[in-house]
């Protein structure tokens, strides 16, 4: 529900805010603020906090509106325990400072790293095989004066406290694995809002690592008599077995990968076998120690010269496994047909809300939930050759498929009067007039009438006394079909006049703002998402987003709020993102002759 999807995302929102205030963009670093303000810790407190809203958590909050609207209680808690924090933050800086005096640096050897990636292989007496287990800690800390290191695991809100105590005892034993760091301490610092903290020797810990560990055995399956929970996943994506004559030849390139990363001082090591996607291939690793997932990163390009590539490799966290994307040779083409079977079945009364995304590792069809609040409405980008048109018609062919015109209504605007040409004598459409070229209707207009709809239903609504389009239908038993509408080159609308501009953005705030309620959803394609077309009333009020390949990191982090989507391969290859980081996905490809017998019904 709202709630919870809004408290995994304030958690997200939580950890990222201490991350970025002693991470590598020195603008949003704490020493920005005050390395040269004056020694006094009341003031430190109020620049710091000043810096946290303004810098970090007031820019994401505005972003995240949509996400978090009608969660107040939530909110508020979220920034008393980011005060908390700050305060937190603030008294062991100063305590450092204190104690190395006045005339050193000792804050910035204090804090290691935040979301310190860390690896340990255990083996107990008697187990089958031994296990690999690799973990992030939000803050790995240097006692001021000890060679004692120490593990901090923040936690926003209430847990389960025997959890959260295995969880950093786990990471205690990851760092303690290394000699240099054999006496470390734990500490559990939770923000309920109100700052609880509890610090742990190592000595206190021995007994609860050792029953850690056993169940960390039984788990992965190496204790005898328990061999059962072996045959466990251990990740969701997962493809079927390479074909025999591919096997050497991608396990050969794994090896090449290793290689060219060690030869640069990076050790990676494989985790796991390759896995064949239609457009790449992707290899599960991790990171060797001391290196970090942005050096990692940064040798796409030579990877790509050194194994002569077209495109460079995406180096990413995939379900919090680290991956490379390889660009396949030898693409394969998903076509909708083979993967139609998998649509959902379509309910005769309320319809199906789900949207087509793509197809994932597994060839499995992904969705996202159009009653859902993340993914009410969806925003498209992507440049020319990226398959943002393909994905778009895949989009309404399972719509219509999964829906009838007593379910759903469409309403398409086409700037360049070629994307929906196939659906002109659709019975899904809203009316004789639902295909909307720009230049003979006004697509501010149009919106505005989908905006009156909204209105007219709210007030069904509430005579029927219900909350929700669905909730109608099965209440009064009455037809209401969900109304989509699709607008491609959205671009194209926003740059011809600033009234006209004004007009149109004033009427997706509108239905952005209370559509979703009444069975109304936006589906806004550009080629352009650059700041003039992305932020603003876009930004607040569309919550997923789809990328396909574009031409600049500075596009994707603009639409995804991280890089990844310019090294996308073009064709359908794309990345969804609505809470957490994003997936990676192939559009089906839609034939003529197939798009013609499903649009023409």
């Amino acid at each position: 529900n709202k709630a919870q999807s809004s408290t995994l995302l304030l958690g997200r929102m939580f950890h990222e805010s201490f991350a970025r205030l002693f991470g590598a963009d020195e603008r949003l670093h704490w020493r920005s603020v005050i390395a040269d303000a004056n020694p006094d810790e009341n003031e430190w407190q109020r620049l710091l906090q000043e810096h946290l809203y303004k810098r970090i958590v007031g820019p994401r909050l505005g972003r995240e509106q949509v996400h978090l609207a009608d969660t107040t209680e939530q909110v508020v808690a979220f920034w008393q325990a980011a005060k908390a924090m700050n305060c937190w933050l603030v008294n062991l800086l100063w305590t450092a400072r204190k104690k190395a005096g006045a005339g050193k640096e000792p804050i910035v050897k204090l804090l290691v790293s935040p979301e310190e990636p860390l690896s340990l292989k255990i083996y107990e007496k008697g187990w089958a095989d031994s296990v690999f287990i690799t973990g992030i800690a939000d803050l790995v800390l240097r006692v001021p004066g000890s060679p004692h290191w120490c593990i901090v695991e923040l936690k926003l809100g209430r847990a389960c406290p025997e959890a959260d105590l295995a969880q950093v005892c786990l990471y205690h034993q990851l760092l303690a694995s290394h000699k240099e760091h054999a006496s470390g301490a734990l500490a559990l610092v939770s923000f309920r809002p109100q700052k609880e903290e509890r610090l742990f020797e190592a000595a206190e810990i021995r007994n609860v690592q050792k029953r850690l560990n056993n169940l960390i055995g039984r788990l992965a399956g190496v204790v005898p008599g328990e061999r059962e929970h072996k045959r466990r996943k251990t990740r969701k994506l997962q493809a079927a077995p390479l074909a025999k004559e591919n096997q050497g030849k991608y396990l050969e390139q794994a090896n090449q990968l290793i290689c060219i990363f060690k030869e640069y001082g990076k050790e990676i090591f494989p985790d796991g076998d390759p896995i064949p996607g239609s457009a790449f291939i992707r290899y599960p690793i991790r990171l060797g120690k001391g290196v970090r997932l942005n050096a990692a990163q940064a040798m796409a390009q030579e990877v790509q010269h050194r194994l002569h590539l077209e495109a460079s490799p995406y180096v990413h966290l995939a379900e919090g496994s680290m991956v490379i994307d390889v660009q396949r040779p030898d693409r394969k083409t998903v076509l909708f047909s083979e993967v139609q079977n998998q649509l959902p079945e379509p309910n005769p009364g309320i319809g199906c809300s789900q949207v087509l995304l793509g197809v994932d590792l597994d060839n499995k069809l992904r969705f996202a939930d159009l009653s859902e609040p993340v993914n009410v409405h969806i925003l498209v980008a992507g440049t020319t050759g990226s398959g943002k048109s393909e994905w778009l018609r895949s989009v309404l062919a399972g719509l219509i498929l999964t829906n009838t015109p007593d379910t759903l209504r469409m309403v398409l605007i086409d700037p360049k009067r070629n994307a929906f040409n196939e659906l002109k004598k659709s019975r899904f459409l809203l009316g004789p007039d639902a295909i909307v070229y720009p230049d003979e209707q006004s697509t501010a207009a149009v919106l505005a009438r989908i905006a009156d709809e909204m209105d007219r239903r709210y007030r069904l609504l509430q005579d029927a006394e219900v909350d929700t389009r669905d909730q109608f239908v099965r209440k009064a038993g009455k037809e209401m079909p969900r109304i989509i509408c699709v607008c491609d080159e959205y671009f194209d609308l926003v740059s011809r006049d600033k009234k006209e501009r004004e007009e149109l953005e004033a009427q997706i705030f509108r239905l952005g703002a209370k559509a979703r309620a009444a069975g109304i959803h936006l589906i806004i394609a550009t080629q352009q998402p650059n700041r003039r077309t992305i932020k603003g009333v876009l930004d607040a009020n569309i919550p997923a987003r789809v990328g396909l390949r574009m031409s600049k990191a500075i596009e994707s982090n603009m639409l995804l709020s991280q890089k990844g989507a310019e090294n996308l391969l073009g064709s359908g290859d794309l990345l969804f993102k609505d809470i957490g980081d994003p997936i990676r996905l192939q559009s089906p490809y839609l034939p003529s002759k197939d798009r013609k017998e499903i649009f023409g019904a």
